[in-house]
């Protein structure tokens, strides 16, 4: 019998939608094709990946407003929008897969259940009862969702438990440090005192004053950012150091006393990773969906949750409180074997395979 066939959309918006695809590559027991807009980033996937570049959905030319309030959030209308689905719909044919993974476009979903696929859509957190989520949902014929079935809502799976898969995720394999990355991290004082280290999201939403006033209210810390913050002014302290995006978070990571982290999934897969104790402080994202998940993974793990940079008050307390924590939880809460992850996929997978669709 032949591997099952997946073709896997990826939004071009953040990198973690490329990345649940190389895992799906990792596992090796699938034919997997990628779509995503632009050319494919070979730091994320494979150079042999099956990959096909979509014209982007915006045009140079025209102003393009997204849907509101209506059973889609982004339809604009245009030649560039013609001629990417097109080249969508033509892939899916070259291909011919088993199931469509969308992760994540509510149009995407829709147009390939029009088109006559077996469509799996992405579950993500956040407050997702609007209408056009409410459509993906239920036109489904399985969601997934890279996180277990204890963090999930359970007013979610009352309606749509029986097709939601919950993956979790694939433990990933620790990599051995860059020659110089220990070294650096002690250049910048791991050894002598303790140390914060910082984790943004490219898209990050923290404002370089938040991080001043609490690198500045904890004298006896060093912190150390890594990502982008929002320079809006004021003058650093000695104990705080923005390095900005590093090829190595993780050996920043792994030698921090305590890593604050926004609650994006790759953001706390990776704080999960490092084994630190972990304080997570959610950036506004739409549909709340960061500090959704924080709040999932605070009632199941009991892990350090703010909720906002501006809400501690006693940032001293806050710190020594999360570096009393168990660094363990995080990793607890979200990880399953490689093996596991690939064999929930096989379940989703071959039960849409044998299920019946009719039109």
């Amino acid at each position: 019998m032949s591997a099952p066939r997946i073709s896997y959309y990826a939004h071009h918006m953040g990198s973690g939608h490329l990345r649940h695809a190389h895992k799906i590559l990792d596992s090796g027991l699938f034919e997997l094709q990628v779509t995503s807009t632009g050319e494919r980033n070979e730091n994320l996937l494979p150079a042999q990946t099956n990959y096909v570049s979509l014209p982007p959905d915006v045009s140079a030319s025209t102003k393009v407003q997204p849907v509101t309030g209506g059973y889609l959030h982004y339809a604009p209308t245009g030649t560039h929008i013609v001629d990417r689905f097109a080249t969508l719909n033509q892939a899916w044919q070259w291909f011919g897969p088993d199931v469509v993974m969308v992760d994540v476009s509510v149009e995407v979903a829709l147009f390939a259940k029009l088109s006559g696929y077996r469509v799996a859509m992405r579950r993500m957190p956040g407050t997702r009862t609007d209408p056009a989520h409410v459509l993906a949902y239920d036109i489904a014929d399985a969601l997934f969702a890279y996180y277990p079935e204890q963090l999930e809502d359970p007013s979610h799976l009352h309606k749509y438990g029986h097709k939601t898969h919950c993956l979790a995720v694939p433990k990933p394999q620790l990599k051995d440090p860059a020659p110089n990355a220990a070294s650096t991290a002690l250049t910048f004082g791991f050894a002598e005192q303790p140390t914060v280290v910082v984790q943004t999201s490219l898209g990050a939403s923290i404002g370089q004053a938040a991080i001043i006033r609490a690198a500045r209210a904890t004298p006896r810390w060093t912190w150390h950012v890594l990502g982008s913050v929002h320079d809006d002014g004021g003058h650093l302290p000695e104990n705080l150091q923005l390095h900005a995006v590093v090829p190595d978070p993780e050996a920043w990571m792994a030698k921090a006393t305590v890593v604050i982290t926004s609650a994006g999934h790759n953001a706390v897969v990776a704080a999960a990773v490092s084994g630190r104790p972990v304080l997570l402080i959610a950036e506004e994202r739409p549909f709340n969906e960061q500090h959704c998940f924080a709040q999932m993974l605070h009632q199941a793990t009991g892990c350090m949750v703010e909720d906002s940079w501006d809400s501690p008050v006693d940032w001293n307390a806050t710190l020594e409180r999360a570096a009393a924590s168990d660094g363990s939880l995080l990793s607890k809460a979200l990880f399953v074997t490689q093996d596991e992850f690939a064999s929930r996929l096989e379940r989703l997978t071959y039960q849409l395979m044998g299920s019946e669709q009719r039109c």
